[in-house]
Formats: structure tokens, C-alpha cells, sequence
């Protein structure tokens, strides 16, 4: 080893023309790689042809040592060539995680890995300058390359079981040899430190090392906790038999909502464990549960060996639909789709502001940038749509050998059955959408192949939203393929002219009255007018009935209030909490807790403030007994359980029986966002609902009364967009249309939601009655989909037909449906009357 005075005495190395030479190419090398990681492969035919090249590079560099007598096995790491050979191992170690993504044996790398391997590679390379450097340098590069000889031993005893199957390889022109990279790296690591470091720098290589290895050692002891916690809540669920909910969702409501235990849910289903360490290089195919890249993460692979979640994976997924905004990732896939992408959209709006509604079309082009395969790579794309309360899909295209092909309307049973046999067995062209709860929608597509990109269009009518005097149209948002390197056009027009209306920047307003703009993808893309008195003469005419809209003002009816029960969660505030206790005055307060409700005193308020740290809550409604003179105080996010999560549970037959007896909650939310649960519950009509402010709150307390909305078959309510739409029959039969027909469409989904209300948590809700309504309006909903097929046989063999006296798929040019007879009668009548007029004067002249 090196003394301290002799470093001093040493002077900066030269660079000579191997050196530079070994630079220049491991900085091309890492240009291409991070290329291709950023922009993808597809312009490279495939990965594996990266690969190649960076294997050239690696294998050019060492004909170059070896032409120069500077490469062989003992020579390689003698001390003047041993940085040399770190440059070499590190164009090896570019080639080997290129080769890794055909041939896996590292999973993708987490975040802080690869800056943890970067860092550790650049430590590694600048120890040749090493005895050149001031004190405190060297000991800060001491310290990294402690922590890197760490990572090296690592990564070299996890690839050990490889090495005999790699020492074969290097048969195979040398790439076997990859295997050896980390052995290497961690061979030339102890030969730095034998040639250049004192006794003062192995202190601090030393505490490298052990740092690395007491953050391991805690993230080991803090995975083992939180694993004994989940434990102790899932055994502990037999005490409290009343709950009548699946354990995993009391799980979900107790765990801490952090990475460590996003790890743990997502352990053998994303991150490696020793559990499938077996199966690094994927012989064994793995059933598709959870739609996200599998990673590498050395501390939860390590943590793994210790300890592992006893919940299977189906209870983990559930709790992760619940805990994060990724339930999209949760849904059933009949092929992968983890090289998709989005690279253009175009959506195409018109606004109706005075009657307060949009139909939005949005046309999306899906990419496959996957590698070459045997099979082209074929996969499948699933999208979630996001929708604003009441809104409802209405038109569906897929495109098939460059033509338009538009969805029939058919049962939801029916789409679903075509759809999983021609995907999973026939493996030919469909699209189909479905109605999700809280407001969302599924869309498929299939295949989508690297040989073209994949085009469809969905239609969706929307209600406006209205705030503050504000008529408000939010973009349409989604998860799925990702967007974020799309382009987006979007053209909108206001039907009733554009006097004080909000033009976004960069908007150009065209001949034809559209305003265009072309720019990234913007999800946060919004329109506003002023909102407008609706005109009383707005009515669409359609098989003997008139929809009309009209202004809604909520009817307050008294109610005698006497017991408040807080549904409290992680979303509220102790100063919301504190307020809410102060103004019940002579009210009695109650909270839900271990399966029963507790009121709520002076001398028991900290249980409140406990109840506050669960993640969410499904407030038992069916529990209240005195529904007329209760109210149900709420706040949620978004992130929450849905219905669907828990209806086959005892849970969900209460609440079917609570409700089928025709009652309703009175609901209040704290602000305005509300959680799934409520939210599905809210669309469903199972209670009266309002939302705003406590003091707000307070006011309705003290002046004793509430909403009460009134809907039945001849009348629904939009209370986003503070509407009613009225279905009245047809009584003078001179009434044209003057409205689009979005008004019967939306009028028929939200009265479908309605019907459906009650009995959502049975599975024969479906009747033909709903389904008929659905079918004239052409509407998805919880009975129906739209669907697209290859050709009229497939429509055939599925039993699949249109329904011919129907709205048909939505269009922009739908303002009005096909003339009623008596309105063809009325048409002809002015045709001859013309006609008249015109052959009278030509015979008069």
C-alpha cells in the first residue's frame, strides 16, 4: 500500500492514446444507451441489435489492449493497467444490461439503483486520478468506493448461480462472459485499494461500506415490522365478526400508505424476491395480476429472505386498487401491453353552453415500439377514462385495414364474451368499451402490432360543470398507453356563439368558426363561459316524447336533524374535526369504530382524532336505523375502495337490503371531492347528497332542513351541472327538434343509474327494460357496451344486433335524430307547397 508522503509526491497521470481512446468509446456507449432508453428501439429494429453494437465497442476496446499486450488475465490487473481494465469492464458492464433486456437476468433497476450504479462507475474511473487529488477528495472517494464494493459484492453473488451456465457462454463468441462483470468490477476494486490507499483512506472506505450496510440492515428491520403489523391486523379481523368486509380491505385502512409498503404489496408481483429468484431469466410465464414492470430492488430482494407477506396476491392487488391511483393497472388482460404508447390525439369538441353540455371526441393513434418477434409483438390496449359526474360514452370506432368501422350497442354480457373469445382464442380485430364505477369507463383494442399503428375513437357526452358562475369543460383524462411524448390537436367550437368565453393561449380561430391549437398532450386542458340563462324553447323530439333541460334549483324540504355521525379518514383536518364537534350544540355525535357506532364527548374526543389516521372509510349506512332524522358528515379522496371491490360480501347484502326498503341517507360532504365509495353510491341515487363548506353545514343545521331531490321515469337531475332534464310526451305533434340528442342520451344513462340504484349489488339487476332504454339511446352503461368486430358474421355468430329504431353512435353532426312521421308529414307538405309556388309562377310568367 501507498504511504500518505508518497502520495504527494506523485503527479497527475498523463492521458495517453489508450486512455483516451477507452474514454471516447465508453462515452459513446453510454450516449447510445441512454438514447435508446429515452426515445426506444424501434428505429434500431431491436434491442438486441443495441446490443450488438455495444458489444462491438466493448470487444473493439479489448483487441486494442490485447494488440498492445496490455490485456490477459493476470496482466489485466497488474498496477499499470488496472484502470485500463476498468474502462474495459465498464463498456462490458453498458453491454451486459443491454444484453439483459432479451436475455434477463437483472429485472428493470429502481430509481436510486441505477443513480447508485452510475455514481459507483464514476468513483471507480476516477481512482486513476486518484493519488493526484487533495486529502479530503481522496476520502470522499474512498468512502463512495467502499459503498460501491458493496453494491459489486451484491450484484456478483446474485448472478452466481448464472456463472457455470456463463462460463459455457463465453463459447458463444465471449458473451457469457457478462455474467462476470460485477466479479470483475469487484476484483478491480481490491486491487485499487492494494496499490493506491493508506491505512487513513481504509477508515473511510470502511465507513462506506458500512453505511450501505446499516441502511439494508435497517429497511430489513422496518420491512419486518411492518409485515408483523399487517399480520397482526389480518389475524386480529376474527375478533370483530360483525365487520362482514374482506380482511384485506380492513388491512388496506390501518397500514401505513408509503413505499415501503407499496414494496410489500408489490413484492413477487413487481419487485423480485427469492421466492422467483429462480426464474430470473423468465422460462416460467407469470400470470398477469398487476400490469407494471417487474423491478429490481436489492432491499426488498435482501428483505425478502427475512420475512414475507402472508396475504396471496389477489388480496395484495386488491389492497393496492385501493391505496394508489394505479386501479387501472389491476385490470384482467388477455395480452401484455408494456410497449405501447400514444403518440397522437386528437380531440374534437363541441360545447353547447346554453344547454351545458359538450360531446367531446377524442381520436387516439396506439404505437408499438416493442422488439421484433416471431409473432409481431402483438398486444393489447386498455384504456380508463376519467368522467365528469353524469357524463356517458356514446360513440365507439375502430379503424380496420385504414377504414372507420363504428361499435353496435349490445349487452354487456354479450361484448364481453365476443371480445374474450376472439382475443384470447381467434386473435383478430376488436374494440370494445365498458362502464366502470366512479364515473370511468374501460376501452380495448386489439392487436396492436409493431407492423402499424392502431386508430379508434371514442365519443363522450358530458355535462357541463358549473362553479362560481362558471360554465366549466374539463379535458377528458385517462390512464393507459403512455402520452407523455403525444401530440395534441384540439378543435372546439361553441355552438351558440363564443361571447364571454375564456380562449385558452395559442388557439386559432378558423374560417369555419373552430378554434385549433396543436401542442403536447395537455390533461389539464379546460374551457370556460359565463353561464348563460337556459332558453325555454330547447327541447330534441324522439319516438313520441320531448327532452327538454332546465335550470335546477334544489328543493329544500325541514328536517329535525338529531344525530350526526362523522365518517372520518386520513382527508380530514383536526380544525375540521374540532369545528364540527363545537356546532353540534344539542345534537349527539357518533363515529364508526370496531363495529359498532360510538357517540362522541368531551371526555372521549381523542378517539375522533385516531379514526382520523385510516387511509379510507365505507361508512355503514345500512346501520342507521333512523335514516329521516340522521345526517352522514363525509370527506374522501378520490383513492378509495369501489363497490365492485366487496359485493359478494355480507357487507354489500346489508347495504342491498338497507336500500331496496326505499331508504334514503341524508349525505354532506366536506368540500368537493368525494371518495369512490360515495361517489358510486351518490350516482346510484341511494341517498340525498350536498356538499360545501362547514359553515355552510352550520346553516342548514340551524335553519332544520335539507335537499330533497325529485326524479323519477319523467325527470332526472345533474347536479354538477345544476340541471333537470324532463322526458314529457309528445302532445303537440307540430314540435321540431331544436336541441342536439345528447339530451335524450344522458337523460337515459342517469335514468338507467337510477332504476339500477338499489339493486347494484345483485347480479341479476339486469332486465330487459334497462337494457332496452340503453339500446334506444345507445348509451354504455352497467347493462350495456359497445363493441366493434371484424364482420357482419362475427355481429352473427355472438348474436349481437342493432337495434335499428335507435339513436345510433353519437356525431358531431347529431343535432337532431330522424325525422318522427309526423314531422316527414310536415316536411313534404312544405315541399309541395314550394313546388306550388314555383310551378304557379312559371306558368304566370
Amino acid at each position: 500500500m501507498k504511504t500518505e508522503n508518497t502520495h504527494s509526491a506523485d503527479h497527475a497521470p498523463s492521458l495517453s492514446n489508450r486512455f483516451l481512446t477507452g474514454y471516447i468509446l465508453l462515452l459513446i456507449s453510454v450516449i447510445m444507451y441512454v438514447f435508446t432508453e429515452y426515445v426506444g428501439t424501434e428505429n434500431f429494429h431491436s434491442s438486441f441489435s443495441m446490443f450488438v453494437a455495444h458489444y462491438i465497442i466493448a470487444l473493439g476496446y479489448l483487441l486494442y489492449l490485447v494488440y498492445h499486450k496490455e490485456f490477459g488475465i493476470v496482466k489485466s490487473f497488474r498496477k499499470g493497467n488496472i484502470d485500463q481494465t476498468i474502462v474495459l469492464t465498464n463498456l462490458f458492464l453498458i453491454s451486459a444490461y443491454s444484453l439483459n433486456k432479451d436475455l434477463i437476468v437483472f429485472e428493470d433497476s429502481v430509481d436510486w439503483l441505477c443513480v447508485y450504479l452510475i455514481i459507483s462507475s464514476i468513483v471507480l474511473l476516477s481512482l486513476r486520478f486518484f493519488s493526484s487529488q487533495p486529502r479530503w477528495v481522496r476520502r470522499l472517494q474512498a468512502f463512495f468506493l467502499g459503498s460501491a464494493m458493496v453494491l459489486y459484492l451484491y450484484m456478483a453473488m446474485y448472478v452466481m448461480n448464472f456463472m457455470p451456465m456463463g462460463a459455457i457462454g463465453i463459447i458463444a463468441m465471449g458473451m457469457g462472459g457478462h455474467i462476470f462483470v460485477p466479479l470483475i468490477l469487484l476484483v478491480c476494486s481490491v486491487m485499487i485499494i492494494l496499490f493506491r490507499f493508506d491505512k487513513g483512506e481504509l477508515v473511510w472506505l470502511g465507513a462506506g461500506s458500512i453505511s450501505v450496510i446499516l441502511i439494508a440492515i435497517a429497511f430489513v428491520i422496518e420491512w419486518e415490522k411492518r409485515i408483523a403489523t399487517i399480520e397482526r391486523f389480518a389475524n386480529q379481523s376474527v375478533l370483530n365478526p360483525k365487520t362482514k368486509l374482506p380482511i384485506w380491505l380492513r388491512v388496506g385502512q390501518t397500514i401505513p400508505n408509503d413505499w415501503i409498503t407499496q414494496r410489500i404489496l408489490k413484492s413477487d408481483l413487481v419487485y423480485s424476491t427469492r421466492k422467483d429468484r429462480w426464474d430470473s431469466w423468465g422460462f416460467m410465464p407469470r400470470t398477469v395480476s398487476w400490469d407494471e414492470a417487474r423491478k429490481h430492488d436489492p432491499l426488498v430482494l435482501l428483505a425478502s429472505f427475512r420475512s414475507n407477506i402472508s396475504l396471496n396476491r389477489e388480496e395484495r392487488v386488491n389492497i393496492l386498487r385501493v391505496l394508489s391511483d394505479s386501479r387501472h393497472r389491476s385490470n384482467e388482460r388477455l395480452w401484455t401491453g408494456k410497449d405501447l404508447s400514444i403518440p397522437y390525439i386528437v380531440s374534437d369538441i363541441d360545447v353547447y353552453p346554453h344547454l351545458r353540455l359538450a360531446y367531446t371526441e377524442k381520436y387516439f393513434n396506439i404505437r408499438n415500439s416493442g422488439p421484433n418477434r416471431w409473432n409481431g409483438n402483438t398486444q393489447e390496449a386498455i384504456f380508463t377514462f376519467q368522467l365528469p359526474e353524469g357524463s356517458v360514452v356514446t360513440s365507439l370506432s375502430l379503424w380496420i385495414e385504414g377504414k372507420e368501422e363504428k361499435a353496435i350497442l349490445t349487452t354487456k354480457q354479450k361484448a364481453t364474451k365476443a371480445y374474450q373469445q376472439i382475443v384470447g382464442v381467434e386473435r383478430r380485430d376488436p374494440s370494445v368499451v365498458h362502464w366502470q364505477e366512479g364515473n370511468t369507463v374501460t376501452v380495448r383494442v386489439f392487436p396492436c402490432t409493431i407492423l402499424e399503428e392502431r386508430k379508434f375513437k371514442v365519443g363522450i357526452t358530458s355535462p357541463l360543470i358549473i362553479e362560481n358562475e362558471k360554465a366549466i369543460y374539463r379535458n377528458i383524462t385517462f390512464q393507459g398507453p403512455s402520452a407523455s411524448n403525444a401530440q395534441e390537436v384540439i378543435r372546439f367550437r361553441f355552438m351558440e356563439g363564443d361571447e364571454n368565453v375564456v380562449i385558452p393561449n395559442g388557439f386559432e380561430k378558423d374560417e369555419e368558426g373552430f378554434y385549433r391549437r396543436e401542442s403536447a398532450y395537455d390533461p389539464d386542458f379546460t374551457l370556460e363561459a359565463s353561464t348563460r340563462p337556459i332558453p325555454q324553447n330547447n327541447q330534441f323530439v324522439f319516438q313520441k316524447h320531448a327532452y327538454k333541460i332546465e335550470e335546477y334549483t334544489p328543493l329544500f324540504q325541514p328536517k329535525g336533524i338529531k344525530k350526526l355521525y362523522l365518517d372520518l379518514n386520513n382527508s380530514w383536518t383536526k380544525e375540521e374535526v374540532r369545528e364540527l364537534l363545537q356546532l353540534a350544540n344539542q345534537r349527539e355525535i357518533f363515529v364508526y369504530r370496531h363495529d359498532s357506532f360510538v357517540q362522541i364527548t368531551e371526555e372521549n374526543q381523542s378517539l375522533a382524532y385516531e379514526l382520523m389516521k385510516r387511509n379510507y372509510s365505507l361508512f355503514p349506512f345500512h346501520l342507521i336505523k333512523d335514516a329521516e332524522h340522521s345526517l352522514v358528515i363525509t370527506k374522501g379522496r378520490t383513492i378509495s375502495p369501489h363497490l365492485s371491490d366487496f359485493k359478494r360480501s355480507e357487507f354489500a347484502e346489508a347495504m342491498e337490503k338497507y336500500f331496496s326498503e326505499n331508504r334514503k341517507c341524508l349525505v354532506y360532504n366536506v368540500g368537493v371531492e368525494t371518495s369512490a365509495y360515495v361517489r358510486s353510491l351518490r350516482e346510484l341515487r341511494a341517498f340525498e347528497f350536498l356538499h360545501g363548506s362547514i359553515r355552510e353545514l352550520e346553516t342548514l343545521l340551524n335553519e332544520n332542513k335539507f335537499v330533497s331531490t325529485q326524479e323519477d321515469n319523467n325527470q332526472i337531475v345533474i347536479h354538477d351541472a345544476k340541471i333537470v332534464i324532463r322526458k314529457q310526451p309528445l302532445h303537440d305533434t307540430t314540435l321540431i327538434s331544436n336541441a342536439p340528442d345528447h339530451l335524450a342520451r344522458l337523460f337515459a344513462y342517469n335514468n338507467v343509474l337510477r332504476k339500477v340504484g338499489k339493486n347494484y349489488f345483485n347480479d341479476d339487476f339486469i332486465n330487459q327494460e334497462l337494457v332496452d332504454e340503453a339500446s334506444t339511446a345507445y348509451v354504455v352503461s352497467p347493462v350495456s357496451s359497445l363493441i366493434v368486430l371484424e364482420s357482419a358474421k362475427d355481429y352473427e355468430r355472438f348474436d349481437i344486433k342493432d337495434n335499428d329504431n335507435s339513436l345510433k353512435n353519437a356525431s358531431k353532426q347529431s343535432d337532431g335524430a330522424v325525422p318522427e312521421p309526423h314531422e316527414w308529414a310536415l316536411i313534404i307538405i312544405a315541399l309541395l307547397v314550394v313546388l306550388y309556388f314555383k310551378f304557379y309562377h312559371t306558368r304566370s310568367s
